[in-house]
C-alpha cells in the first residue's frame, strides 16, 4: 500500500538548487517523496545528476518528462527566463508542478500558468519557501495573538555578493537583486500586514552595465502608518534579518526568508534545526525546501489547486509590485 502514497517527482533542470531540493527531500521522516525522473537541456547533466542522486531515469530536454506518466509533480528549478515555458508544457500535459521563484519574469505570463493550471485541474505553486517554515507559523501565531501589539514596520537588510553571477547581473537571463531576493523581503510586508500597499517607492537603486538592478531599497507604504523598510544587495553581504515592530515590542527573524530563529521582546529565542543531510547544500538553509516539499504532497493529497498558505492571489500581487517597481527604476525584459 505504501507504492500508493508515495508522490512521484520529476526535476527540471540538473543544477544546484534542484540538486538542493533533491537532497532536502532525503531529510524527510518517513519521507513519502520519490524522485523517479531528472531532465535537462544538457543530456549529459541530467545523466550526471541522476547518477549522484540515484534517480532511475534522465531526460535530454524537457518534453520527455511532461510525458513521463509516473511523475505525479514536476520542480521546475531553471533559469527564471524559461520558467514560463517549462511550466507551461508540464501543465498542458497535466502535471502538478512547483515552480522555483519567481514564477515569470512578468504578471501577464503569471496569470496564464495560473488560468492554465485552474483549467487543467491540477496544482501549481509559486516555491516561496518562506513561507512553509515552522518559524513561520509560529511567527502568525505571535501575531495573531498580539505579542508585540500592532505592527507598524518591518525592517530588512538582505544581502550577499552576487553581483557577479549570470543569475543576478544578466539581463537575458532575467537578472536582478529585486527578482532574487528582494522578493523574500515584499513576501514579509504581505505576510505581516495583509493588505496590499498603497504606495511602492523604490530608492538608491543601482543598475549595471547591462541595466539590471544590482542594489536597491524600497519603502512600501500599508496606510495606517504601517511600511516595509527594505535594503537588497548584491553588492555586499549583510545581516540577513528582519525586525518587526510593534507598539508593544520587537520580532526579529534571523535568515529571515528561510528563518530558523525567531525572538522577541521579553521571551525567549526559538529555534527549529534542520537536519543533517546528505550532502552539502550549494544555499542558505536550502534544506528547508522539505518543508515546501511536504506542502506540496499535502495539498496534492488533499485535491487542491493551491496551497492556502501561498495562493495563486498573493504570488500575482507580488508579482504585480515587482512590475512596478522594475517599471519604476526602468529595468525591463525581452518576454
Amino acid at each position: 500500500m505504501q507504492s500508493q502514497t508515495n508522490l512521484n517527482w520529476g526535476i527540471a533542470a540538473a543544477g544546484r538548487i534542484t540538486q538542493d531540493f533533491v537532497t532536502a527531500l532525503g531529510t524527510v521522516e518517513k519521507s513519502r517523496h520519490v524522485v523517479v525522473a531528472v531532465a535537462d537541456v544538457d543530456g549529459q547533466r541530467a545523466q550526471e545528476f541522476a547518477q549522484r542522486n540515484q534517480i532511475p531515469r534522465h531526460y535530454d530536454g524537457f518534453d520527455a518528462l511532461a510525458l513521463d506518466r509516473e511523475v505525479d509533480v514536476v520542480y521546475v528549478g531553471t533559469l527564471n527566463p524559461f520558467h514560463y515555458a517549462v511550466v507551461h508544457l508540464m501543465l498542458a500535459r497535466g502535471k502538478n508542478v512547483l515552480c522555483e521563484t519567481p514564477m515569470c519574469l512578468g504578471l501577464e505570463q503569471a496569470k496564464e500558468l495560473y488560468s492554465l493550471a485552474e483549467q487543467r485541474g491540477v496544482f501549481l505553486m509559486e516555491g516561496m519557501w518562506s513561507r512553509f517554515f515552522p518559524s513561520y507559523e509560529r511567527l502568525r501565531e505571535l501575531l495573531n495573538n498580539d505579542v508585540v501589539g500592532e505592527v507598524t514596520q518591518v525592517k530588512i537588510q538582505h544581502g550577499f555578493r552576487l553581483a557577479q553571477m549570470e543569475r543576478v547581473c544578466n539581463r537575458s537571463l532575467g537578472g536582478s537583486i529585486l527578482m532574487d531576493i528582494g522578493i523574500y523581503a515584499l513576501q514579509l510586508g504581505q505576510f505581516v500586514f495583509g493588505v496590499s500597499p498603497v504606495k511602492i517607492l523604490p530608492s538608491g537603486t543601482q543598475l549595471n552595465k547591462d541595466r539590471v538592478d544590482v542594489q536597491g531599497e524600497f519603502m512600501l507604504d500599508y496606510g495606517d502608518g504601517r511600511r516595509l523598510l527594505a535594503l537588497v544587495t548584491g553588492l555586499e553581504n549583510l545581516e540577513n534579518d528582519a525586525v518587526i515592530t510593534g507598539t508593544k515590542g520587537e520580532i526579529k527573524l534571523s535568515n529571515y526568508w528561510c528563518c530558523t530563529q525567531v525572538s522577541r521582546t521579553n521571551g525567549p529565542p526559538e529555534s527549529w534545526p534542520l537536519p543533517q543531510a546528505k550532502f552539502d547544500f550549494h544555499y542558505t538553509n536550502t534544506c528547508g525546501l522539505r518543508y515546501e516539499a511536504e506542502e506540496v504532497r499535502r495539498c496534492i493529497e488533499k485535491r487542491l489547486l493551491e496551497s492556502p498558505k501561498f495562493t495563486h492571489a498573493e504570488s500575482l500581487e507580488l508579482m504585480a509590485i515587482t512590475d512596478e517597481m522594475r517599471r519604476q527604476i526602468g529595468v525591463t525584459y525581452d518576454l
